[in-house]
């Protein structure tokens, strides 16, 4: 399917519908995984009102989570990452903006201003902008041969690098440089992973955890360079060769990914005197400071009834269920967010899920050993009460896991953790 034709008969059928129609009950200003359940929510609580989803991008709503994966590994095609095809809304009559951008918004009007200068009112509205990488302001970045991958296009043209390439840097060791560590490795192409922190992945897991990773990465074939800076990314007639670092070392490569991590995309919010803390911050029921606006996903700084504190996380389960919440109370609903932040990833042979939130512990508790790929779980306690639990390559009973961490309660002995599950 051609998805840049589809993208503009939806803009046709739009410009043709508003010449006569702007005002909308509800409004959706992203086109990601959240905007997309959004709409689906809100359809099947209110089957009349009417509902606009725009997005800056060429293409219908789709899910990013596979572009460093599947996607880059060739095992799945564009199509499959297009949450719902054309046709589905159209027959549930939600208009679709695409390739276009909010510039503008006034809550106390309730209008938002479009790049083309239209103007689009609203009674409803949700902010899922999701957010953009962040860049690396060093000589060379704008070479030929210097990607940073959020976007399907982004993918597309590492992916077309990748045919004649055979090597690779990446430029980040978290999640996102990871997974492409992987799949260049797996596609034999020779991967270096420059890291400026003494670990891979650690910000995110305990140190213990981040050493096997280390390990693990390196027994595969990936080369990794911890507490590195870049400096300069050097080239040849306009085209990345190699990567400069602090001590002066060039590491020639095809090409280079930079995967820093990504800025929450507040502007709109903030300018419209929203409240913004990195990220635009929401309540329980995902209402921002104007309680006709909501916002959910990457760009949500909610409120974690669980945790009892502000959270701003980029998952994919809280984009399916935070788009689904928001559009249900959107459409009349009062429904509270409460789940357990929940996140998953694949690199090589190894599956990582975890459960709650990783950001606060001060002792960590594993059963299993990690041999091969994993094989163990790891428990994150805070005064005696687990705020997470993660499983790398391993099963355990979820509902026993998520009981231990809704029920707050302290573990006098933790020993237990390490055993069968028992009643919390």
């Amino acid at each position: 399917m051609n998805f840049n034709a589809v993208a503009t008969t939806c803009l046709c059928r739009f410009e043709l519908v508003s010449l006569w129609m702007k005002n909308f009950d509800y409004v959706i200003i992203g086109g990601g995984l959240a905007g997309s359940h959004a709409s689906q929510a809100i359809r099947e609580n209110d089957q009349n009102g009417s509902i606009l989803l725009i997005t800056d991008e060429n293409h219908l709503p789709y899910d990013r989570v596979p572009l460093s994966k599947n996607y880059l590994l060739g095992k799945m095609k564009s199509d499959v990452l297009y949450v719902k095809k054309s046709n589905f809304y159209t027959d549930q009559k939600i208009e679709l903006l695409v390739g276009h951008k909010a510039t503008k918004l006034d809550p106390k009007n309730h209008v938002i201003d479009i790049d083309d200068g239209s103007q689009i009112s609203y009674k409803k509205l949700l902010l899922v902008t999701g957010g953009r990488a962040r860049r690396l302001s060093i000589p060379g970045s704008d070479l030929k041969g210097v990607f940073y991958l959020r976007t399907i296009d982004d993918a597309d043209a590492i992916l077309q690098t990748m045919q004649e390439s055979k090597s690779a840097v990446i430029i980040g060791g978290g999640f996102i440089g990871c997974e492409l560590a992987s799949s260049f490795t797996k596609k034999k192409i020779s991967s270096t992973i420059i890291e400026v922190g003494p670990k891979i992945l650690g910000r995110v897991f305990d140190q213990d955890t981040a050493r096997w990773l280390d390990d693990y990465f390196t027994n595969k074939g990936v080369k990794i360079m911890k507490n590195t800076t870049p400096t300069e990314i050097v080239g040849k007639e306009g085209k990345v060769s190699g990567i400069k670092l602090q001590s002066g070392q060039i590491i020639p490569t095809d090409f280079v990914v930079i995967g820093i991590g990504i800025i929450p995309n507040t502007e709109l919010a903030k300018d419209a005197g929203l409240e913004v803390d990195n990220g635009i911050v929401v309540n329980q029921y995902l209402q921002t400071s104007d309680q006709n606006i909501y916002a959910a996903s990457d760009v949500a700084r909610f409120y974690s009834p669980v945790f009892g504190r502000q959270m701003r996380l980029e998952h994919y389960d809280l984009a399916v269920k935070q788009g689904k919440l928001a559009g249900e109370n959107m459409a009349g609903k009062s429904k509270q967010f409460k789940e357990l932040p929940y996140f998953f990833s694949f690199m090589f042979d190894v599956r990582i899920e975890a459960y709650g939130d990783l950001s606060k512990y001060d002792n960590v508790v594993t059963k299993g050993s990690p041999t091969g790929n994993g094989n163990f779980t790891k428990f994150y306690l805070e005064d005696g009460v687990v705020n997470a639990v993660m499983m790398v390559t391993r099963k355990e009973n979820m509902e026993y896991i998520k009981q231990l961490i809704y029920s707050r309660k302290k573990l006098y002995d933790i020993g237990m953790l390490t055993k069968d599950e028992q009643k919390i």
